[in-house]
């Protein structure tokens, strides 16, 4: 197998990754432990109606919304409990001293708490609407743009690791140089898809965490378009490091490093000038907004307007569509480009 050291690579990668993850995945379930153990309006609720000396009488009003009333006279307790799917109300009146007055909640979705205090009573209102359960599938992609962005970190420069004291070796397989390159570089394209799709499915599994009922998924016309845009922005910024560092055969290190300090300043300042009113702004905004159209953090950086036809969202070159379309160009390009430079690497 004349790519075993290449997959071995990907391999070491995606421990890397697994270990990122696992940490992920610890922390989201140490933070649901402590978010649903005894912080939560559902906690007090349950409370209230697991109490010895409370009177508890549960009836379905119109609509199918389930009332229930505690009356603990021993407690000095009042509560009207109001629940429907995610909707939860509760009314409660208890006196002050109680420690279940002041305790501080934490829900997921929309929530108030209202506290009023007067003769020695409290009287707590909290109102819990729920976080939505219907999640795109575009949005898990594009959280998992971070994850490939380390991954093609990592991975990036491939070819210079090669010229870097093992090029001698690599030309003994019974390959050619560009077939070789391009085997290296379609290995560590699969490593960092398939660091995305774990990432996707890791906050699939956080969200069916932290949501009750548990979420569905769905997809809409611009999910496809989000899907390229999340997959290809980490494959285009490994192509991009790779083009940068394909002849050289030291400092890699300081390739990466300057690739990213100058990836987020060009969209950052091509942004910033964009609505000056100088010469010399509108001349940097030109320069940096041209340079945005060859870095591909530029096209995974995008945000949301609301508009006439709903959520519309955009990246610093354009329209989503478009700018998945642009980054495939870009990473065709900066494939070939390091390519060609390869081949022409002397030992």
């Amino acid at each position: 197998m004349y790519y075993y050291a290449e997959v071995l690579r990907g391999m070491r990668a995606l421990r890397v990754v697994a270990i990122i993850l696992a940490i992920f995945l610890a922390i989201a379930i140490v933070f649901r432990l402590w978010a649903f153990s005894e912080h939560n309006p559902e906690g007090l609720a349950s409370a209230l109606q697991a109490s010895p000396t409370a009177h508890v009488t549960t009836k379905t009003l119109a609509g199918g919304t389930i009332e229930t009333t505690v009356n603990d006279p021993f407690k000095h307790i009042h509560a009207v409990i109001d629940r429907r799917g995610q909707l939860f109300h509760m009314d409660v009146t208890l006196p002050t001293t109680n420690s279940m007055s002041q305790e501080r909640f934490f829900s997921i979705g929309n929530s108030s708490v209202d506290r009023t205090h007067r003769g020695g009573m409290s009287h707590v209102v909290i109102t819990r609407e729920g976080a939505a359960n219907n999640i795109g599938i575009g949005i898990l992609f594009a959280i998992s743009c971070v994850i490939g962005l380390i991954t093609a970190t990592m991975l990036g420069g491939v070819l210079a690791k090669e010229n870097d004291g093992h090029l001698e070796l690599a030309w003994t397989k019974p390959v050619s140089r560009e077939r070789l390159a391009l085997a290296s570089i379609a290995v560590d394209i699969v490593t960092i898809v398939s660091s995305q799709f774990a990432m996707v499915i890791l906050t699939a599994i956080v969200c069916a965490m932290f949501i009750w009922p548990l979420p569905t998924f769905y997809a809409n016309a611009m999910t496809p378009s989000v899907v390229a845009l999340a997959l290809l922005g980490p494959i285009a910024w490994y192509a991009c490091l790779t083009a940068f560092s394909a002849s050289l055969k030291r400092g890699l290190g300081m390739v990466v490093g300057l690739g990213w300090l100058a990836a987020l300043f060009i969209p950052g300042i091509a942004e910033g000038t964009a609505f000056t009113g100088s010469d010399i702004g509108r001349t940097i905004h030109v320069i940096f907004q041209t340079l945005s159209y060859i870095d591909p953090i530029s096209y995974v950086s995008f945000h949301g307007s609301l508009g006439s036809n709903g959520m519309q969202f955009q990246t610093a070159i354009g329209a989503i569509g478009t700018s998945a379309l642009l980054l495939l160009v870009l990473t065709i390009v900066y494939v070939v480009l390091a390519v060609l430079q390869w081949r022409r690497v002397e030992a």
